[in-house]
């Protein structure tokens, strides 16, 4: 396997949390035209760079219709769905914008117009979810799992990262380079470690666009479930039993080392921090939270005492809710 520098990786892997947000060109306020007049400006909103869509509408065919919409604000959101972008906007009888208010003035023409284009399937997908129409209720599930494997796939290289073992160096003896089998974190962390290198590796180098869109269109359906108030799933069995294990080989591995208390609260910094945003990865990062306490614990307390271990605690705490405060406040000022 050709190994590749871990910054090489970063465009393609930080598939939930480092989407970049395309901004429109500046435009005058449209906030006193009529819908109509901003519809006609719809095509404004969309990629002039002939990339192609954003969101994969063939991946979730019951969402299929709102992302077809959506594909123009997409591009605009970094493919994120924020419900307070429509603040203000309503349809009329027959589904289509009504005359755009007031809250909007500040909103560029073409951002302006991508949201009036998804402004009626916006609607009628809120009403259709919240009355769990089955096909809908299940892609929910399906994207709130894919979220979920995305999320703690990006922690782990974050930390792996930080803790200079992407790849590890030597790499582990008898990993071949097809083993990409980085799930199985029983294994010892540096051959997790190097089994995610190779799974990265492979996806750079095969469909990775394909599983890039399908991963940030899961995500984009997870931020509307959320965003409309629809319940989440639970946390699959199969990433909170990960977490469990990864906390307990990563606190066994630095501990073995000798690593400082820096460099171990920068690991479980790094791996809270990209367990994604909204509520998908809250709900992570409060189950990784507990395990990561729980287990940094059993295996620091008789070299470290119970004071400092407590202090590398509540420091990582305060840390991930700073983190957590500053996306929020970065996000509300882009809507």
């Amino acid at each position: 396997l050709k190994l590749v520098k871990p910054r090489d990786f970063l465009c393609q892997s930080q598939l939930i949390l480092a989407m970049t947000v395309h901004s429109a060109s500046p435009r005058s306020s449209v906030a006193s035209s009529t819908a109509t007049a901003a519809s006609a400006d719809a095509s404004l909103a969309a990629p002039s760079n002939g990339e192609e869509s954003r969101l994969d509408e063939t991946a979730f065919r019951h969402f299929a219709p709102l992302l077809k919409a959506s594909q123009a604000y997409a591009s605009y959101s970094g493919c994120r769905f924020r419900s307070s972008s429509f603040d203000g906007l309503t349809v009329n009888a027959s589904g289509a914008p009504m005359a755009v208010p007031q809250t909007r003035a500040r909103d560029a023409g073409p951002r302006l117009a991508a949201k009036l284009q998804a402004t009626p399937a916006v609607r009628e997908f809120t009403s259709r979810l919240r009355a769990r129409e089955a096909g809908l209720v299940e892609e929910v599930d399906r994207a709130f799992r894919i979220v979920m494997v995305e999320s703690v796939r990006n922690a782990m290289q974050g930390m792996f990262q930080t803790l200079d073992m992407f790849p590890p160096m030597p790499p582990p003896p008898g990993i071949d380079d097809d083993d990409c089998a980085y799930e199985d974190v029983t294994a010892p962390l540096p051959v997790v470690a190097q089994r995610l290198y190779n799974d990265q590796a492979r996806r750079v180098s095969d469909a990775c666009s394909r599983l890039h869109r399908r991963a940030m269109t899961a995500a984009f359906i997870v931020d509307f479930a959320e965003g409309i108030g629809f319940p989440l799933p639970q946390i699959p069995e199969t990433q909170s039993s990960m977490l469990r294990e990864l906390s307990t080989r990563v606190a066994e591995e630095t501990h073995r080392h000798g690593a400082s208390p820096e460099v171990q609260s920068r690991a479980r910094d790094a791996f809270l921090g990209n367990l994604g945003v909204g509520a998908a990865g809250e709900h992570l990062r409060q189950e990784a939270r507990k395990w990561w306490a729980e287990n940094w614990r059993s295996v620091l307390w008789g070299a470290a005492g119970a004071a400092v271990v407590g202090a590398a605690a509540i420091a990582v705490s305060v840390l991930a809710k700073r983190n957590e405060a500053q996306q929020e406040r970065h996000e509300r000022e882009r809507d």
